[in-house]
């Protein structure tokens, strides 16, 4: 199950990317100010950005562009927050030895089955180029 502060730390990693949330009524939410201060702690509009959603009681309802799990979904036991071994961003996984919620990669359509996930041996492994 992935706490609050992993949940907040996702968040600011792909807002910090130019990423955008998404409420469930497909409203975009954007945050252009400054994610992190210059000691890369959480810079203050991002708290305070964090703290109005929170407050508005919409913050569960909410993802991240090019995501499909709201963040309500995410604080839930079945599902992780991981860091991909490729490429070291964090990513939702399901807590049941699922494959990995890779569509957040730029190259993500090439990869169509689970059994593409996962090599010889049962290990999960990620596209590394598209296919033709």
């Amino acid at each position: 199950m992935a706490n609050f502060y992993d949940l907040k730390h996702y968040i600011a990693h792909y807002l910090n990317k130019g990423r955008c949330l998404v409420s469930n009524k497909s409203k975009i939410i954007p945050f252009s100010d400054r994610v992190y201060d210059r000691r890369g702690n959480y810079s203050e509009p991002f708290n305070c950005f964090i703290d109005r959603l929170l407050e508005s009681g919409e913050f569960f309802h909410l993802y991240i562009e090019g995501d499909k799990y709201a963040f309500g979904e995410l604080v839930h036991s079945k599902y992780d927050l991981e860091y991909c071994v490729r490429c070291e961003e964090p990513i939702p996984t399901a807590s049941a030895l699922g494959p990995p919620a890779h569509y957040l990669y730029p190259d993500a359509a090439s990869v169509t089955t689970v059994e593409e996930l996962t090599n010889e041996n049962g290990y999960q492994r990620y596209p590394t180029e598209r296919k033709q």
